[in-house]
């Protein structure tokens, strides 16, 4: 028996349950997007830059070390990563 498109299409739903990854703007904690706004509200290029950089990004060890460091500095974090992990209280 020969199989039909539809019988392949129901059998790669069925095996393809990765969900996508949301980008490193997506996952900033709301504080820190509000630091960084409130930072770089003197600098809208550099504010602008930093948004599309972490909304391109889906991991926060692509990011550079420049922008690492200034989201940091705004956020006044130890831990660049921990921008994005919901289970600190930085």
């Amino acid at each position: 028996m020969a199989r039909t498109t539809n019988d392949n299409i129901n059998v790669t739903n069925k095996y393809n349950t990765m969900k996508t990854t949301l980008t490193l703007w997506e996952r900033l904690k709301p504080e820190h997007k509000q630091s960084i706004a409130t930072r770089f509200s003197d600098y809208p290029h550099s504010h602008e830059a930093i948004i599309e950089l972490l909304s391109e990004s889906s991991f926060f060890t692509a990011i550079p070390y420049g922008p690492a460091f200034d989201i940091m500095s705004a956020c006044n974090l130890k831990f660049f990563g921990d921008a994005f992990n919901p289970n600190t209280n930085e």
